[in-house]
């Protein structure tokens, strides 16, 4: 017979029993994992950096080695900077402006960076020239002489002087004190130059225009154009030769010039001054000169299988034309106050008036 009293310690068992097991599986979880905090970013102490990569060449060391194919570089420098640059292949394009500071831009090329070559004696850098900077494949770094892009652009002080080296490149200078570029192919052109001229190209044309100062053009295939150019002291001289190619000159206001062509034609338009000599020469092609009706000057016309003939009258001073393969013909126009001198071996000789103002 169960009675009240077994039923009630029957539900009390039980419920112990429960309890003891609700403890048991609670010990069996494990305690949920504390979620991770982010780390608090603690900026390396200046020992704890690697050493920079020493820029052989005294090139500056803020120089970014980044890989990419534009590059753009400035530097505050002397007003009268000389600037030197080498380029293999590229069109290159140099304009002056009225900072004292070098720009460089290169484009689809290397990267490169100034070497301060010398400073002034304020400190500011006087001579520099542009090199090329590469990685090496072990680290560090290191400079090639010359750089290449597709197009190379430089803005430098007006009173800068410039020297260039190229290989394949198209020239263009505007505006500076004194420029030297040597080629071995491509157009050069130059204008707005105050202080001499020094222009060569193995193959390509040479156009110079409103520039002063010591002039020296050459091209060995190729044209050479000058016009508006005279000197910027007493004595500065005009030379300009090509081995295969014309030469074209207008208004140009030396005293002493000297234009020659292997093979080619020489076309002058302009004053002869008082006091000057003039030395025209070509071994294949005609000479043609537009002078001002008043012009005065003494004339030795050398010529072989051609002819000579002046718009001026002329009063003739000796004459060898017979029928040898040389001709020479001595005269003066007016008062005789420049020297011209006319040669060519196969080709005519033309003197003609310029029209009146």
């Amino acid at each position: 017979m169960i009675t009240r009293k077994s039923t009630t310690h029957f539900f009390i068992a039980i419920v112990v029993c429960l309890l003891i097991l609700s403890a048991a599986a609670i010990a069996q979880v494990p305690p949920p994992t504390p979620r991770p905090t982010n780390p608090v970013y603690t900026k390396p102490k200046e020992k704890d950096k690697p050493p920079k990569t020493p820029i052989p060449g005294g090139l500056p060391p803020n120089i970014d080695m980044g890989e990419g194919t534009t590059t753009e570089r400035s530097l505050a420098v002397d007003p009268k900077i000389n600037v030197s640059l080498c380029v293999t292949q590229g069109m290159v394009k140099v304009n002056g402006w009225k900072r004292n500071e070098v720009r460089a831009f290169v484009s689809e090329g290397n990267r490169f960076g100034f070497r301060i070559l010398q400073k002034s004696m304020k400190g500011e850098p006087a001579l520099i020239s542009l090199v090329g900077v590469r990685k090496l494949p072990a680290g560090g770094v290191t400079t090639t002489e010359c750089i290449a892009g597709r197009e190379i652009e430089l803005d430098v002080p007006e009173n800068a002087a410039l020297s260039i080296r190229g290989r394949e490149t198209d020239t263009t200078v505007d505006t500076v004190r004194k420029v030297g570029v040597e080629t071995a192919g491509g157009d050069i052109s130059i204008r707005n130059v105050s202080q001499g001229v020094r222009a060569s190209t193995y193959q390509g044309n040479v156009t110079v225009e409103n520039s002063q100062g010591v002039m020296v053009l050459g091209s060995s295939s190729g044209n050479i154009v000058a016009f508006e150019v005279g000197p910027a002291d007493v004595g500065d001289a005009f030379k300009a030769k090509t081995n295969s190619g014309a030469i074209s000159l207008q208004n140009i206001a030396y005293r002493v010039s000297e234009i020659s062509s292997l093979s080619g034609s020489i076309v002058f338009t302009g004053e002869l001054l008082s006091g000057g000599s003039y030395n025209f020469g070509t071994t294949n092609g005609a000479i043609r000169l537009a002078i001002p009706a008043n012009s005065s000057c003494r004339v030795t016309a050398t010529y072989g299988y051609g002819s000579f003939n002046a718009e001026f009258p002329m009063k003739t001073l000796t004459e060898d034309i017979q029928s040898g393969q040389v001709k020479t013909i001595n005269a003066v126009i007016a008062g005789g106050d420049a020297s011209l001198r006319l040669t060519t071996s196969n080709g005519s000789i033309l003197i003609k008036k310029l029209p009146q103002p």
